[in-house]
Parts: structure tokens; sequence; C-alpha cells
């Protein structure tokens, strides 16, 4: 024989039912939200992977600019006492002011400058090369940048001084701006003393 159901066990089970159906909405949107952020996590890391290798491309830039200058100085220095726009080079500097951002100083001296190859990564280096001087023609006192150790050159000094000796170096700031995917845009800045 069948014995009936007693009516409060007959209530229980419906709300056993809706307590599950609550709970699985609520572990699905947390697994939903746990989706979201590790995905932008994953995209955080991934752009910072993008600069760090713009970052790394702008280095072959400078070391191709290094590679002219001391090419250049070596085998005909007057070649750069005035714009040698094929290789990127400026005889002058563009100083940045202090309301100029950093692309604003690349559209300034960008008409003379040299594209690399872009690199495996998808990076595109380009640079030019500013010699620290207000003015064209061989490099005169006063008119370059210079070392502050040899502002006391041509003075007498003792013989035991730790003046270190006098010699005449011209400084070049080398500028890199490396382009890369996911609009990526990176600059770079070096000085050289030649």
């Amino acid at each position: 024989m069948l014995r009936p159901i007693p009516p409060k066990a007959r209530a229980q089970q419906g709300v056993v039912l809706l307590v599950a159906l609550v709970v699985l909405v609520v572990m699905a949107l947390s697994t939903a939200a746990m989706l979201y952020s590790t995905g932008a996590g994953t995209w955080l890391v991934g752009n910072l992977a993008f600069r760090q290798s713009a970052v790394a491309s702008g280095d072959q830039g400078v070391e191709q600019a290094v590679a002219w200058l001391k090419t250049t100085s070596s085998s005909s220095p007057g070649t750069l006492y005035n714009d040698v726009a094929a290789s990127g080079y400026h005889a002058t500097t563009a100083d940045m002011t202090g309301s100029q951002s950093p692309s604003a100083l690349w559209s300034a001296i960008a008409s003379g400058k040299v594209s690399l190859a872009a690199d495996a990564a998808g990076n595109q280096v380009t640079y030019a090369i500013e010699r620290l001087c207000s003015s064209t023609g061989e490099a005169a006192t006063g008119t370059c940048s210079t070392d502050p150790s040899t502002a006391e050159c041509g003075q007498s000094h003792n013989v035991n001084s730790n003046t270190p000796g006098c010699t005449s170096q011209v400084y070049y700031r080398i500028t890199v701006r490396t382009e890369g995917p996911r609009n990526t845009v990176s600059y770079t800045q070096a000085m050289v003393a030649l």
C-alpha cells in the first residue's frame, strides 16, 4: 500500500530547486567575471610586451646612428659641420620646450631621418641625429655643448691635480622613434660624445 506524502515535504522540494538555481546563476556570473579579469590581465601583459619590444628595437637605431657618427667623424669630419638629411643628421639642435611633447620634437627634426627595415616583431625604427650646437660649421667654443670638466682648459694646473686632460668633444643627441604592433610608439634618446 502507498503512503501519501505529507504536505511539508512537497513544499520543501520546490524551495531546494529554487535555491539550487540561484546558486548556479551566482556561480556562472563569478566564472564570467574571473574569465574577464584573466583576459584583461593577459591583454595588459601583451601590451607591456609590445612596449618592451619597441624599446629594445630602438637600441638598433641608436647603434646604427653611433656607427654612422664614428665612421663619418674619422673618415671626413667636415661632413659633420652641416646637415646631411640622407643620413638623418642635423648640425644644430632643436631643443624641446617645456610645453612640447616628444612627438612634437620628433616632428621638428623628422625632416631628415633614417628608417631601418622592420624587424621580426614588426617594429619600424627611425632615427635622427642632432649635433648639440647652436650654429652650423666647425664646432666653436660657446656654440656647442661641452663637458663641464673641460671648463678649466687652457688654465695652469699643478702637477698632481685631478683635472682631466683638455680634449675637445662634441656632443650628439640621437632620437629614435619606434612604431610597433597595436599602435605602440616608443621614443628613445641617447647622448654621444665624439
